[in-house]
């Protein structure tokens, strides 16, 4: 699927946050998206995913042959994959079901085995005793079960947050083996003001 987006605008009253913004992520794509804090960066983010409307513009997803119909991304929705600081994880739930709730929320349910596998791709020891809870989890490891999450369902477009956050030189490894894993399969939009997170980037749009 590719991920168009039409003259995007959003303003909060008579602010600009962003835009008219026009662009194609392709599959196969990693399109970054940078600027200092307080630029729009989530805020486009969630434009794009279609948890927030835009003041004006439109999201699509199409097929990247061509030739099919377009979808917005709320339509799409199985088609995303979503990690960003503010995703909440359940702390009563261990990680593998966390991702096991979230997979039968979104009507796709997965087994328990493939949660482990998908745990263990972002370096976590998928042990289920162990709940989400602060106390059992660090905040590195947390952001990794959001790394896994985002993946679950083998999105069509990834979208990640500053994925590095609270993450130490091998969670920077993983979220740049995540990347090179989505690409093979679809896109990537990626927001950050980390350099190294946007060396990933083969295009993109400064905010």
């Amino acid at each position: 699927m590719r991920l168009v987006a039409d003259r995007l605008v959003r303003a909060y009253g008579p602010r600009r946050i962003f835009g008219p913004l026009s662009f194609r992520v392709e599959p196969g794509t990693v399109f970054g998206v940078s600027g200092q804090n307080g630029s729009g960066k989530t805020t486009l983010v969630k434009v794009l995913t279609g948890l927030v409307r835009p003041s004006s513009g439109g999201v699509y997803l199409e097929p990247a042959s061509g030739g099919g119909p377009r979808t917005t991304p709320r339509d799409g929705t199985g088609r995303l994959g979503w990690c960003a600081p503010d995703l909440a994880l359940y702390g009563e739930l261990t990680p593998a079901e966390n991702l096991e709730f979230f997979a039968r929320v979104a009507g796709r349910p997965v087994a328990a085995p493939e949660a482990d596998r998908r745990l263990a791709e972002v370096g976590l020891d998928p042990v289920r005793g162990r709940t989400v809870r602060t106390r059992f989890l660090s905040t590195g490891q947390r952001q990794r079960v959001k790394l896994a999450f985002s993946t679950l369902l083998d999105p069509a477009v990834l979208f990640l947050d500053e994925p590095g956050s609270n993450l130490d030189d091998a969670g920077r490894a993983v979220v740049e083996a995540v990347v090179a894993r989505q690409k093979a399969r679809g896109a990537v939009v990626l927001a950050s003001n980390d350099p190294r997170e946007l060396a990933l980037a083969t295009e993109g749009v400064s905010l």
